[in-house]
């Protein structure tokens, strides 16, 4: 059995895999939490960790942390380590749950296809009908700019992440809500519209992170929402240089 461990800015995901198949699928925030969650599959019989990490100093620490403490070996991730068509300036910046989500969906899913990841940011992925990376976008993420916003008006307080019945919304909370969610689908719906436009191809549309099944609700264009995304190119990369 394999764990793959994918650390990002704001939180850390784990699965343990039995060949392809998820058996358990934690997630958390802290290394007193990561140690936590690795008590509760000290039962299994793991071979190895494949870490995806976009922290450098979080992969040294979780990665000295897996060796040391549990006696595993340790993968960690990188645009290399995929063997990727990346025809992009500089692929050695991409973010490695990028690289995971591009190898994923080549794997699982039919190209052309444009990934869109709702994380600490939101990203796009575009990839070909060669399968080849040909690049993307970054924007602010839904929770990261709600945070800000928040954060940096007195009056405004935490709200729940939902769609408002309306548009226009009739206090402070619908009001928030509706800014930020449906300008979040405004976006998504955009970004897609301008892609295949300067494309001239229709993609496939991929789904993942925390609040993609949210946006899917409102999001009329065909799509798939695969939440273990990255995971899963987590593991395909890791047998892929076995």
């Amino acid at each position: 059995m394999i764990l793959a461990v994918d650390i990002g800015n704001t939180s850390i995901s784990m699965a343990l895999f039995d060949k392809h198949q998820i058996l358990k699928r934690e997630n958390c925030n802290s290394i007193d939490g990561f140690k936590k969650q690795l008590s509760t599959i000290q039962n299994y019989k793991i071979s190895s960790v494949a870490i995806s990490s976009v922290v450098p100093s979080l992969t040294v620490q979780y990665s000295n942390l897996l060796k040391k403490n549990y006696n595993y070996s340790v993968t960690i991730i990188d645009h290399k380590l995929s063997q990727l068509s990346l025809k992009v300036k500089k692929p050695e910046t991409i973010g490695v749950d990028r690289i995971c989500n591009i190898y994923a969906t080549i794997t699982d899913y039919d190209v052309p296809a444009i990934i869109i990841d709702f994380g600490t940011a939101t990203t796009y992925d575009v990839v070909n009908s060669k399968g080849e990376f040909i690049g993307g976008a970054i924007a602010t993420g839904i929770e990261t700019s709600t945070k800000y916003l928040i954060d940096n008006a007195a009056l405004l307080s935490n709200t729940e992440f939902k769609f408002p019945k309306n548009t226009i919304g009739v206090n402070t909370e619908e009001n928030i809500q509706s800014g930020i969610m449906y300008g979040a689908l405004e976006q998504v719906k955009g970004m897609i519209q301008r892609i295949n436009y300067e494309t001239k191809k229709n993609h496939n549309l991929i789904l993942t992170g925390g609040l993609a099944n949210l946006i899917s609700t409102k999001l009329s264009q065909p799509h798939i929402v695969d939440i273990d995304l990255t995971l899963k190119g987590i593991i395909y990369i890791y047998e892929s240089n076995l």
